[in-house]
């Protein structure tokens, strides 16, 4: 086990570059991933379950798992910090895709266009990622807000994943805009109960039950977690990364890195900046920082990749934006150590009294 905790430690140091690796396997060496893709380990509610589903699913299981849900009961007394921030996350990219689907009228290509406002849609939608706790608490965050909004926003993502694609369906046009549609109302709702919402709370529930005996698995554990992140990044990229090798598009991939930038980025700051304004402790904006950031990526790939093979460009902004908010959040945990606050506002924010204050937040720089 001291053997697995080690490997697990550094292959989390070099989680980045092990999934560009990945997307460099997809392009040059697509076909194991591509039979993977073809598997299908079950039908259920007259809808696929392939392998990909199956490998979201124990992702999102061991995540709830290792979670440190003892404290989570706390939050509902003061619920203000994880309402707003759930909220952002199911609301907050349809706003700026819609500052993209403007921008996006006119590109020379439709196609490329529409193909991804549906990607960034299909991200936008899911749940706040797992991966935000850990770059909450490394950044002083309020590790239990944080693991609040995770858990939050997957258990409720049945409704918000439609809610978020039918959204984007609006912004969308022609059959870009009837696949989110479709994808929202006949696929969406199944595929969240059955990948995200049952599988973490099993894994809630057996972290809860197993108590003080997980410890000693907790390695392995990890070390599966990471194994599947790998391989839902194989599998995912295998067809679109393949097609870019194939048939280049400088314009179009320099445009899919530019637009994940700018929602990424803008996702992030935007939950700095509200945070701020509703004057909530320095903890607490950092962790609505990052769940308004970060979104489930591989759920995201795995639901393009399965509820639209048709189309693989969907696919390329959606790993763009896997990459580049891990690059974003540890950029931002940086940052956010360098702007001043207001401890005296942050404590007493924190204090969470029952008499009316006046507004409280960041210094003016």
């Amino acid at each position: 086990m001291n053997l697995l905790a080690t490997l697990a430690a550094a292959v989390q140091r070099r989680l980045l570059w092990i999934m560009l690796l990945a997307y460099v396997l997809a392009a040059g060496w697509p076909e194991p991933g591509q039979a993977l893709r073809a598997v299908t380990l079950a039908h259920l509610a007259g809808a696929a379950f392939p392998l990909q589903a199956g490998l979201l699913a124990l992702m999102v299981f061991n995540a709830g798992l290792t979670a440190k849900a003892d404290a989570l009961p706390a939050l509902l007394r003061h619920p203000r910090a994880l309402l707003v921030g759930i909220a952002s996350n199911a609301l907050l990219p349809t706003l700026l895709l819609g500052v993209g689907a403007l921008a996006a009228e006119g590109w020379h290509n439709v196609h490329e266009a529409q193909s991804l406002l549906v990607g960034l849609a299909l991200v936008g939608a899911m749940p706040v990622a797992a991966g935000a706790t850990v770059f909450a608490q490394g950044s002083e965050g309020n590790a239990t807000l944080t693991l609040g909004l995770v858990v939050g926003s997957t258990l409720l993502s049945p409704l918000t994943i439609p809610l978020g694609l039918h959204l984007g369906g609006f912004l969308a046009s022609g059959p870009y805009a009837a696949d989110l549609h479709a994808v929202a109302e006949h696929a969406c709702s199944v595929f969240a109960v059955l990948a995200v919402v049952l599988p973490c709370a099993a894994g809630l529930l057996t972290g809860r039950l197993l108590g003080a005996r997980l410890q000693s698995a907790l390695p392995l554990v990890k070390v599966v977690n990471l194994v599947v992140v790998v391989l839902l990044s194989y599998t995912n990229a295998c067809g679109a990364l393949r097609q870019v090798v194939e048939r280049p598009d400088p314009d179009f991939l320099v445009l899919v890195v530019a637009a994940a930038a700018a929602m990424c980025g803008g996702s992030f700051l935007s939950g700095w900046v509200m945070a701020g304004r509703l004057g909530v402790a320095r903890e607490d904006a950092i962790a609505l920082t990052y769940a308004s950031g970060m979104n489930n990526s591989s759920a995201g790939a795995v639901v393009a990749a399965t509820r639209l093979p048709g189309n693989p460009a969907v696919l390329l902004p959606i790993l763009a934006y896997s990459l580049l908010q891990k690059v974003l959040a540890s950029s931002v945990g940086v940052l956010v150590r360098k702007v001043p606050f207001d401890d005296e506002a942050s404590a007493l924010a924190a204090a969470a009294s029952t008499a009316p204050k006046e507004p409280l937040g960041f210094r003016r720089l």
